[in-house]
């Protein structure tokens, strides 16, 4: 499915109040506080001892003394957001925010489609959790709840193209990649892959057709002025030498193959032209689920791995999570001691994958873009590049991993030209 993570969903069931079992921000705080050897919340916000993703990346009281993303729009293609959740309060702009799932859409909720008629905004909410994670470790606000984001005072667009399931498909990634470009968003982030296929390949007509019309979308994007970024993907790949996909098509249900893919195949939108594609980091080094490759990888970001932490699930990113997840996922978190909870039934869970990585990278672009308005999403992404902390090739990369890190001081194919910063970008 185009909405992954580096872990397996749960059983669908539904969504409760009350969950016994997740923690209390209060507990949740206490134990990264002490596992990182870090002060307690609120620095700026209570559970900010688990936030070392933003320690990573320099957003905080500094970078926010510099830029919070203010007046700037932000476009969350994704599964939805919770409008409710009490990160996002204020942040939502919920008059341009559309579901683009359509009746023909596989996998959707009727819930979620609107067929692009944004008069529709119960269709925007999130059933699935994945958007909310995404929107909050943007723009959660510093309002004394939960976490902060990278850009905590830039707006949120929800342009769902994602289904309750995870599928994100083409037509609806397109559709959404047009509307932020009508919306002339500042702009996006796509924590995702188009389906049914994880490579579109040239010398498939089908396949071909659907990466055009991809591209077609996201030239238009950026030509009205978006910036966007996008995960590389959680296959644990090298993109730029590319030898198998056994995930496509993903749709119908057990029709998937196992192919040999070259360089005349894309995964969309990581390799579509002018994207800033995100790989991903744990607290040390490259996360073990992520795709690889130059020239695709432009920067990396935290993403999330917990064996780097000797298998503690704080080593993964804490955010937001739908209070309307409808998957089960919420309830196997909270038994797998990853669910924090509070009296207000606003939650936050600890997760991994390509798909945190991005938003980190969306929000410092955010950043960039309070502070330069006028720039092109060319120069924007160029900012970004040259503002990272370079990240040499890992020393002790295991030999028989199919991903071989090469580069020199300034650029690598694991972390393009390194880990994004939020304070070196805005100062």
């Amino acid at each position: 499915m185009g909405v992954v993570f580096a872990l397996l969903w749960g059983s669908m069931t539904s969504a409760s109040a009350a969950t016994p079992g997740a923690l209390s921000p209060a507990d949740a705080s206490a134990r990264c506080a002490a596992f990182f050897g870090v002060a307690p919340g609120p620095d700026p916000e209570p559970l900010s001892a688990c936030q070392w993703d933003m320690r990573a990346i320099g957003a905080g009281a500094a970078s926010y003394a510099n830029a919070t993303g203010a007046g700037v729009r932000v476009g969350v293609i994704d599964a939805g957001v919770d409008p409710t959740h009490p990160d996002l309060a204020g942040a939502i702009d919920i008059a341009r925010s559309c579901s683009f799932i359509f009746s023909t859409t596989p996998t959707a909720d009727p819930r979620e489609i609107a067929n692009g008629d944004c008069r529709n905004k119960a269709a925007i909410r999130d059933l699935n959790g994945h958007g909310t994670h995404v929107a909050t470790t943007i723009a959660g606000r510093v309002n004394g709840v939960g976490i902060a984001g990278v850009a905590p005072k830039a707006r949120i667009v929800a342009i769902k193209a994602c289904t309750i399931a995870g599928f994100c498909s083409a037509d609806s990634v397109a559709a959404a990649l047009r509307y932020a470009g009508d919306l002339r968003l500042d702009v996006v982030n796509l924590s995702l892959f188009a389906d049914p296929y994880l490579y579109y390949c040239g010398n498939d007509a089908q396949q071909k057709a659907i990466l055009k019309d991809l591209q077609d979308a996201s030239r238009y994007a950026q030509q009205r002025g978006v910036v966007m970024v996008a995960s590389a993907g959680n296959e644990a790949q090298d993109l730029g030498h590319p030898t198998t996909d056994e995930v496509s098509p993903d749709w119908p249900p057990d029709t998937a193959i196992t192919r040999v893919v070259h360089n005349n195949c894309r995964v969309a939108p990581a390799e579509l032209p002018g994207v800033v594609t995100v790989s991903s980091v744990g607290v040390t080094t490259l996360a073990f689920y992520s795709n690889t490759g130059g020239p695709t990888v432009d920067v990396a970001a935290p993403g999330g791995d917990a064996e780097q932490t000797s298998g503690e699930t704080y080593g993964r990113i804490l955010a937001g999570w739908s209070s309307t997840d409808d998957t089960g996922f919420w309830d196997f978190l909270v038994s797998d001691g990853r669910g924090v909870e509070d009296v207000n039934g606003g939650r936050w869970v600890w997760i991994g994958g390509t798909s945190m990585a991005a938003p980190h990278v969306a929000g410092v672009a955010a950043l960039i873009r309070q502070l330069h308005p006028n720039w092109s999403p060319g120069a924007v992404a160029a900012h970004v590049r040259s503002t990272a902390t370079p990240m040499a090739c890992p020393a002790d990369w295991p030999a028989d991993d199919a991903r071989q890190c090469s580069g020199g001081p300034t650029s690598t194919t694991f972390f393009g030209a390194g880990l994004v910063n939020a304070l070196r970008a805005t100062s």
